[in-house]
């Protein structure tokens, strides 16, 4: 019999990480490629869906500013998603009565029956997707992926390519 040394034990490791990190990608990308298929059903790609329920979720009246903020992306990201959901009328757009600058965004009725559409499509796929999970599992998953999340958050792409680079650079 032959014992496993440590360099094996860490390659075992590595090779289960790499494993288990392609299965959540792998998964992620499965998920949403089937649920922007799902939503183009209704006219709409993932964006604009979450352009729409984020100008819902605020009472149907919200700044791109506000929009932004809520999907964690820059202004500049979503002012082509406004003008497309604009031009199929699905949004209307007015200038906001305290800044000049600013506009304020609302739905139109079509707008919000394509989204209350979607967003119904989009629960059941979801309750879909989980059913065959019982409540421990889906709870489990979620402590799983919140752990992941958190630990991601700590990571330094940068750090971790400048060691690497850093280690292949010729010595003189």
């Amino acid at each position: 019999m032959i014992e496993k040394t440590e360099t094996d034990t860490s390659r075992a490791t590595m090779k289960q990480q790499a494993r288990s990190w392609f299965a959540v990608v792998r998964t992620y990308q499965e998920c949403h490629r089937r649920y922007a298929r799902l939503l183009s059903r209704f006219g709409l790609t993932v964006t604009q869906f979450d352009v729409l329920s984020a100008i819902h979720r605020r009472d149907n009246r919200a700044t791109p500013c506000e929009i932004a903020e809520e999907l964690l992306v820059t202004r500049g990201n979503i002012t082509g998603v406004l003008q497309r959901l604009r031009d199929n009328g699905l949004i209307t757009t007015q200038r906001h009565q305290a800044d000049g600058r600013s506009f304020i965004c609302a739905m139109t009725p079509e707008g919000e029956t394509v989204m209350i559409k979607a967003r119904t499509a989009a629960s059941l796929f979801i309750a879909t997707q989980m059913a065959p999970f019982d409540e421990s599992a889906l709870k489990h998953t979620e402590r799983q992926m919140d752990e992941m999340h958190e630990h991601l958050l700590s990571i330094d792409p940068e750090a971790i390519a400048t060691e690497v680079i850093t280690q292949y650079e010729p010595t003189t």
